[in-house]
Parts: C-alpha cells; sequence; structure tokens
C-alpha cells in the first residue's frame, strides 16, 4: 500500500510511518465491468486509487454522456470532490473488473486532524491545482469573454428572432455528431476532447450576424424574395465580422471556431452554398457538423413557410441530400445514430 501511496502526489511527501498509518485506512474494493464507481452530481464523499483494471471518466451532455477520457492503474479518482467537499463533476464507469483501494470521507477528515504532515500536504495540493487554474482561466478566458461581451455589444441595437430551444438543440446536435465522428479514422485526429468543448460553448452563435439584418426582412411572416434572401445571406459575412474583431483582441482557437461557424455554416459539399462557395474538405469541418445540426432543426420544426418535417420525412431528406448538401460520410453517421438527434429534439421544445 506504501508504494501505491508513494505514486500520489497527495501522498508522496510522507513520511513512511505516517504513510503506513495512512494505508490502514483504506479498504479494498472490487468493481465488476459496467458499474459506476461514483456518478456526476453525488457528493464527493471517498476517493479510490485504482489498482487494476480501467475506468471511464464520463461526463452529462443532455444527449447523453461523453467519455473524456479512461483512467488506469495507480491512478486517482475522486480526490478533488473529497478534499472540497463539492459534488462529482463527472461519473466513473469500469471498463473490465477493477479494484480499488478507498479512503472514506470520516478517515479523511480524521488524518486532517490527526496527522499534521498530512493537512500540510493537502494544503500544498491543492494551493498548486488552483494556481495553475488561476491562471489559465485569467490569461485566456477572461480576456477570451471580455472581447466576446465586446463584439456581441456592438449588435445590441438589434435583435435574433430564434429561440432559446432552437439554440438548446443545435448546440446538442453539433456535439453529440462530433461525438460520433470522432470514432471515425477520417475525423479522429481532428475531433478531440478541446474541439468537443468548443463547439458546445461556441455553436449557438452560429447566427449571431442575424442582429444586422432588418426586422423588415428578419421578421417576415413568409418566404423571402431574391432580393431579401440576398441580405438574409449577409448575417454569415456580419457574424464573422464580428468575430474578426474579438480576435484582434483575443486570438483563441474557441473564437477561431465560432469565427469559421459563422462565415461557413451555410457552405455545401457540391459548392452551391454561401457566402465563399467551399466544397468538399474545403468547408471547415466545424461548419459542416454546424450545418446539419441547423438543417436537421429547421426541417423538423415548424415555420411560418412550411409545416415540420416526420422523423421518417427528415431522415429521406437528409439521405437524399448527401453529397449535395453534406459530406456523405459524415451523413451515413448521422444516419446511423439518428436517434439520438430524434432525442435532443424531443427533449429541447419551444
Amino acid at each position: 500500500m506504501q508504494q501505491i501511496l508513494r505514486g500520489s502526489e497527495l501522498f508522496s511527501e510522507l513520511s513512511e510511518e505516517t504513510l503506513d498509518r495512512v494505508g490502514r485506512l483504506f479498504r479494498k474494493v472490487v468493481f465488476p465491468a459496467g458499474q459506476v464507481i461514483c456518478r456526476e452530481g453525488d457528493p464527493g464523499d471517498s476517493m479510490f486509487f485504482i489498482r487494476r483494471g480501467r475506468v471511464a471518466v464520463l461526463r452529462d451532455m443532455g444527449w447523453g454522456e461523453r467519455e473524456l477520457g479512461t483512467m488506469g492503474e495507480n491512478e486517482v479518482v475522486g480526490e478533488m470532490a473529497l478534499i472540497s467537499d463539492e459534488t462529482r463533476s463527472a461519473t466513473v464507469r469500469t471498463l473490465e473488473e477493477t479494484e480499488c483501494f478507498e479512503l472514506g470521507n470520516d478517515s479523511f477528515d480524521a488524518l486532517l486532524e490527526q496527522e499534521p504532515a498530512f493537512a500540510q500536504q493537502v494544503a500544498r495540493y491543492m494551493t498548486k491545482r488552483f494556481s495553475a487554474l488561476t491562471r489559465r482561466t485569467s490569461d485566456e478566458l477572461l480576456g477570451a469573454y471580455r472581447a466576446l461581451m465586446f463584439a456581441i455589444a456592438d449588435l445590441t441595437d438589434s435583435r435574433d428572432p430564434e429561440t432559446g430551444a432552437h439554440l438548446e438543440r443545435t448546440r446538442n446536435h453539433c456535439t453529440a455528431l462530433a461525438e460520433k465522428l470522432s470514432r471515425r479514422p477520417r475525423y479522429r485526429d481532428a475531433i478531440d476532447h478541446g474541439f468537443l468543448e468548443s463547439i458546445y460553448h461556441v455553436s449557438p452563435l452560429h447566427d449571431v450576424g442575424k442582429v444586422a439584418i432588418p426586422d423588415a426582412i428578419l421578421l417576415k411572416p413568409g418566404r423571402l424574395d431574391t432580393g431579401e434572401f440576398a441580405v438574409m445571406k449577409t448575417h454569415t459575412t456580419a457574424g464573422a465580422a464580428a468575430f474578426a474583431k474579438v480576435l484582434e483582441q483575443s486570438d483563441t482557437p474557441l473564437f477561431r471556431m465560432a469565427h469559421r461557424i459563422c462565415l461557413h455554416h451555410h457552405e455545401r459539399w457540391d459548392g452551391s452554398g454561401y457566402p465563399a462557395g467551399l466544397s468538399g474538405d474545403a468547408i471547415p469541418l466545424e461548419a459542416r457538423i454546424m450545418s446539419f445540426a441547423d438543417v436537421y432543426d429547421a426541417l423538423r420544426c415548424r415555420r411560418v413557410y412550411k409545416p415540420p418535417m416526420s422523423k421518417e420525412e427528415t431522415a429521406g431528406e437528409i439521405r437524399r441530400s448527401a453529397g449535395a448538401f453534406f459530406d456523405p460520410e459524415m451523413t451515413e453517421v448521422f444516419l446511423d445514430n439518428i436517434r439520438i438527434f430524434e432525442e435532443i429534439h424531443d427533449r429541447y421544445q419551444d
């Protein structure tokens, strides 16, 4: 047990005598394959050292669980929730039979009271973790969000008629589709954890440029004529221009993705879209994903100029559009997992 504890930053600097006392407070537990060790949102009442086996770390995304990563032998699960007395930030489920050593909340509190060396080590550990978090958030994220607020403030005299439910549906459609694509060899290297997090957060801004469209066109209760549609199409370049201002102040991957989505989410696989007439893989991946989410939602929902399509009609329309509107392989992945997108549609209603 001492050897296992030595491998943890939380226990590594303790004396052998203290480690021996700490080790006696752990109990061995064995979890069968597929069992939840701890669940997102539950109290952080224990931590686990993985002795053997593998686990998946999962987060609820609304449409289902997304795997954040895996952990294995000699890694620690749940220490931050236990130390900070907060709820679990993720679910941990075994991928195979897994043996762990568990330290419960009562034993942890007793250690803090009875072992000054351990209390000091916990304090150093927490300081290190929070210092790293503070540096990251203050430098990049805080600056990025300030720049975003500046760009949006520039457009506050107009308004976007889309509902919050539309934005919730499309952001979850995007994340679900991206997660499924990440399992395909063609997309595996392009779609990582950072990509999934970014597309979830920035996809609701895909139509931000619509706030620059005159109300007479944006709110027209019927189909647009040719001239009106030409004006409506400028929402792509207006949104991209807003994010160009953001990038001047905070050039981050998050906002570069937002810029590409705003500009290119109406491009088509065959080159017949707008504003640039891009085709095939020249269309940024995140824009192709956003296009799928936006079109699917438009087909399933009622508009002033059309009734909603049924699930079956929508699937047929998307299948017919493969190779014209949509990336053919992306269409295949979408249709293979269409139940997920139907569930998202039903969950987030206007």
